[in-house]
């Protein structure tokens, strides 16, 4: 890339991004574990060679005069070992890298990605593209890469295409329960659970809910059971829906809005499941109605089209948006997101043991729980990522699951390190016609 290039940042990213820092930035991982050590000179090569087909990928935050921005890089990520620090946010490091990194321990491969630069879904395209390629580098297949994907397509900013001035959602959640803001700085606790998917989708479909409604259901179960004393606020989660289902893109960026499953137990620690999942049931159902989505689309819309809002220079844009943020979660006890079953190309499906998805840290929206699902042939992988020591509530979870008669396997990680290449700063860019552009949204 021999000139500089930017790319306006997408409208969820810009509520992402509002809250990064040097220390902290909105991040999530997946993980692969394959059949054979990683090798990081493939690697490397792999994800040099996708590097033309996902521009926007290969690009870092930065903070413009009215909006923040995307910078495309020619830069490779940072890929490393995988140390005993546990997954770290992504963060704005000033070094001129892509706002995702790779790291690798024995036969795992993870990659950890800013939300600024996409969802869930996106991210998992690319992925996908990576270790399909390091696969076959592995497998000594060493021609010219070749994509179907659509560079134009997968870099456009779905929400200002379906974006539109009808309708807007109204409102936020009431004020949810929340966990004691107990956090200490860079501590982040992985607490895996593996179970049958089968099994899971039985329970569920008996139960006539979703796999997502029935585990959200069992989480605040867990939340409920955890608690010394009743509560009597709603437990509230929000669940991202991946809006390419009902708005066809291709686009890798973000395109999901969030919708919410609640319940109040009114002080009662007694709660059964079978009540949760009969006072849930229909909730997440009637807010995937197409009409109600473009509502939320519009929402989200409005506020980047606001033609007030615009002309608002970015340094007090910040501030408001990080209140915005703060007053949205304040009616969410956590967020569960479940990418569902994610389905490999044949060739690298044979080379795949398993694959493990982690939501990341959420202190900065005053969530000290997070919780992610994937799931594989008939394996089905959650992560609660928890920003505090006290996980008592996992542990009721384990026991719910029990109950059900669902045999779970687990997986503890603890990491407590900090970011140390934020303190690099050898990247400096050359002041352009396309950078001045690029600093005012022109």
């Amino acid at each position: 890339m021999s000139e500089y290039k930017w790319v306006k940042i997408d409208t969820a990213a810009i509520m992402f991004s509002s809250l990064s820092t040097k220390t902290w930035g909105r991040t999530f991982r997946y993980s692969a574990y394959l059949k054979s050590d990683i090798v990081p000179e493939l690697l490397k090569q792999a994800c040099l060679e996708l590097m033309p087909y996902y521009p926007a990928i290969y690009a870092y935050l930065k903070r413009g005069f009215f909006w923040n921005y995307l910078a495309l890089t020619d830069s490779l990520p940072e890929i490393r070992k995988e140390n005993e620090e546990g997954m770290l946010p992504v963060v704005m490091r000033g070094d001129g890298k892509p706002d995702f990194r790779l790291t690798y321990k024995g036969n795992r491969l993870n990659i950890e990605c800013s939300h600024s630069l996409g969802d869930g879904k996106g991210i998992m395209v690319y992925f996908k593209a990576l270790l399909t390629r390091y696969n076959e580098l592995c497998h000594g297949k060493t021609g010219e890469y070749e994509s179907e994907e659509d560079t134009e397509e997968n870099i456009t900013n779905a929400f200002s295409d379906y974006y539109d001035r009808g309708e807007k959602a109204k409102g936020d959640p009431d004020r949810a329960f929340h966990f004691p803001e107990k956090y200490e700085e860079n501590y982040l606790k992985l607490l895996f659970a593996e179970m049958s998917s089968q099994k899971v989708k039985e329970l569920a479909h008996r139960e006539k809910m979703t796999v997502t409604e029935y585990l959200c259901a069992v989480l605040m179960l867990g939340i409920i059971r955890s608690q010394k004393e009743g509560i009597t606020e709603p437990v509230t989660i929000a669940v991202p829906v991946n809006l390419r289902r009902f708005f066809p893109t291709m686009s890798v960026r973000n395109f999901t809005v969030q919708t919410f499953i609640t319940f109040c137990p009114d002080g009662r620690r007694g709660v059964t499941l079978s009540e949760i999942l009969d006072g849930t049931r229909g909730q997440l159902k009637a807010q995937l109605k197409k009409e109600e989505l473009q509502k939320k689309i519009n929402k989200y819309g409005s506020l980047v089209n606001n033609p007030v809002i615009k002309v608002v220079p970015n340094v007090i844009k910040q501030p408001v948006m990080r209140m915005l943020q703060r007053k949205t979660h304040a009616g969410v006890t956590t967020i569960f997101t479940n990418y569902g079953a994610c389905n490999l190309p044949d060739s690298l499906a044979q080379d795949t043991e398993k694959l493990q998805f982690v939501n990341g840290d959420t202190r900065r929206y005053g969530l000290a729980v997070t919780c992610s699902c994937i799931s594989r042939g008939d394996t089905l992988s959650l992560c609660y990522s928890a920003a505090n020591r006290d996980t008592s509530w996992y542990d009721a979870c384990l026991k719910i699951f029990e109950e059900e008669g669902i045999s779970v396997s687990t997986q503890v990680i603890e990491g407590h390190g900090e970011n140390k290449n934020n303190k690099e700063k050898s990247f400096k860019e050359k002041l352009s016609k396309e950078k001045i552009k690029a600093y005012f949204n022109m």
